[in-house]
């Protein structure tokens, strides 16, 4: 396309194809042509091309009409592969802190980095082939935090004994881009771009403005109803319920008599017609009020509503402010209301869009209606440039593919890699927590050794960003050793008792406990230990265990005073005292 500022959108949909040729025009985009096909038969399940022949069939003739509409040749397209085809991992990641120390960023990111490979292993676990190799990383975001458990919105900062989170991550097959790409080379395509449709539809649905929002964006189409969930700035959720329009009018099918076509007719007349006439299996003409037939669907509509806000809740961990309905199934009457009574949701904050409630969008006025979304979206994302990134990159000659909207770093590599937090990071050795006569005290563990880092043969940050084909050699980091701390450390001149004795100065060790125990200065001292440090209690006899004195191998008067004054084995001793013991009148 001239410029890059014309794009042919495609979005390949699971019982139609809509072509686009949109042009960016400061910041407007005219849609210059479209065209709309439905697939002659079955050809695609829960996003993926099964019959690959067929499908490319279809694109061919939408892709010809479009270049006899606008005298052009079209040589790339823009796709995007469906949500439906998302898979979804939950995984969480626990981590001990200390009660006395502030939680900070890195603890965050390590803590994070341990769920996103835990959600990797899941993800692994369940193929029975070479597990992440299958599958490109799209994303993953944090669901919920705790501190012990306690759900907070941020952790930094915060003080506990442990810390925990819950991670949605994305994935995408390969076979799923794999089949797009080989599907446009059938029909003499390049590929433009690529992105996810949720993200696609929510680049255009929800603006800027709108971004921080916790809006959730349900697609309801044909075979499933995908589902995307904003949140700070970003969509940080996806998810799928195999349920949708199909479902409709099969029910519609099984209560009137109807086949699948009729069926499919009669449901998309229930939103524009007060009654609605139809021919059943037996020949029979018949009409009822679309408030008849509509009554006889809605176990059906309910049960779908039900599902969806299921799934919502099960992303999101909570009702989101708003939810915005695109896709053709979103037309049927009663679904917004049902929707939102399930999420407990004023119902005008459940509606549907369309076109009609895009900014910036002019031309072929006719392609309207919330099927259109996504395939505008298509174009706009592509045109924006922010669209998907394919990066195919080796660590220690495993290759890795990312997916990414933003450039992916070494650290994301090595994520999406499933390198664990301690692999890449390493652990600082283990802190002790006790206490000494109520003070608190933390002794640290040993800092980990970093791990080694090698793209291309050089040595990089973390942060530095990769390139496809990018060859990266890692050593693990090493874990710091755990902290050690035994009571002599602790125990200084001043918790000792100081006397005299004969003019010669003594320190004496003072009386220490771990939980009322009695043990000895040269313990360990072990985790969350209570200690108490308390000077000893002397009486004079005690003395004789410090000082070579042995009386009953003396004849005489045995004197004993304590700061010049007389005294007696069972005399008080204190801090300081100067003791004096002698013999009197020893015989020659």
């Amino acid at each position: 396309m001239k410029g890059g500022q014309q794009v042919f959108a495609l979005d390949i949909g699971t019982r139609t194809i809509a072509g686009l040729i949109v042009q960016k025009e400061n910041n407007i985009y005219k849609i210059l042509a479209h065209e709309i096909l439905e697939h002659e038969s079955r050809v695609m399940y829960d996003g993926q091309i099964h019959d690959v022949e067929a499908v490319a069939k279809s694109v061919r003739i939408v892709k010809e009409k479009l270049e006899e509409k606008l005298d052009i040749k079209l040589e790339r397209a823009a796709v995007a592969a469906a949500g439906r085809a998302l898979y979804t991992v939950k995984a969480k990641a626990q981590k001990k802190t200390s009660p006395f120390v502030e939680i900070t960023n890195e603890d965050i990111r390590n803590l994070e980095a341990d769920a996103l490979s835990n959600a990797i292993k899941v993800l692994s676990d369940k193929s029975r082939q070479d597990g992440l190799n299958n599958y490109y990383c799209v994303g993953f975001s944090p669901i919920k935090w705790f501190l012990q458990d306690e759900v907070l919105d941020n952790l930094v900062g915060q003080k506990g004994d442990s810390i925990s989170v819950e991670i949605v991550a994305t994935f995408l097959p390969r076979t799923v881009v794999e089949s797009l790409l080989t599907v446009l080379a059938r029909c003499d395509l390049g590929l433009e771009s690529l992105t996810l449709e949720p993200i696609a539809a929510g680049d255009v649905v929800v603006i800027p403005s709108m971004r921080r929002l916790n809006i959730a964006l349900v697609d309801i189409g044909a075979g499933t109803s995908d589902i995307a969930i904003s949140r700070d700035g970003s969509i940080f959720a996806y998810g799928m319920v195999p349920m949708a329009g199909d479902e409709i009018t099969e029910k519609i099918c099984e209560e009137h008599l109807l086949t699948f076509e009729e069926g499919e007719r009669v449901k998309r007349e229930l939103s524009i017609s007060e009654t609605v006439k139809f021919t059943d299996i037996l020949g029979s003409q018949r009409e009822l009020s679309a408030a008849e037939l509509l009554k006889s669907i809605d176990s059906v509509i309910k049960e779908l509503s039900a599902n969806i806000a299921r799934k919502i809740l099960e992303l999101n961990g909570k009702p989101p402010a708003a939810v915005l309905l695109i896709g053709g199934g979103s037309l049927m009457p009663g679904l917004p209301e049902c929707i939102a009574g399930n999420l407990e949701l004023p119902k005008e904050r459940v509606g549907v869009k369309g076109r009609e409630g895009l900014k910036n969008i002019c031309g072929c006025e006719e392609f309207c209606g919330p099927f259109s979304v996504t395939p505008i979206g298509i174009a706009v994302n592509s045109l924006n440039g922010t669209h998907l990134s394919s990066y195919k990159v080796y660590i220690n000659e495993k290759p890795i593919n990312i997916l990414a909207q933003s450039k992916p770093t070494v650290l994301d590599a090595l994520l999406y890699a499933g390198k664990s937090s301690a692999e890449i990071f390493g652990r600082p050795g283990l802190a002790k927590t006790f206490s000494i006569n109520g003070r608190p005290i933390i002794v640290k563990g040993e800092m980990p050794k970093p791990s080694i880092v090698l793209m291309d043969g050089k040595s990089v940050d973390l942060n530095v960003p990769v390139h496809d084909g990018a060859v990266i050699n890692f050593s693990p980091a090493q874990d710091g050793k755990d902290a050690v701390a035994r009571l002599k450390d602790f125990i200084d001149d001043s918790d000792k008792m100081r006397i005299k004795i004969n003019g010669r100065e003594f320190l004496i060790d003072p009386v220490v406990k771990i939980s009322g125990q009695t043990v000895s200065p040269e313990e360990e001292i072990p985790d969350n230990a209570v200690v108490t440090i308390q000077p000893r209690e002397m009486i004079l006899s005690d003395i004789f265990n410090l000082i070579s004195f042995k009386p009953e191998s003396m004849t005489g008067k045995l004197t004993m005073k304590i700061n010049g004054v007389e005294a007696g084995f069972a005399s008080p001793v204190t801090y300081n005292d100067e003791i004096d013991i002698f013999w009197e009148n020893i015989p020659k």
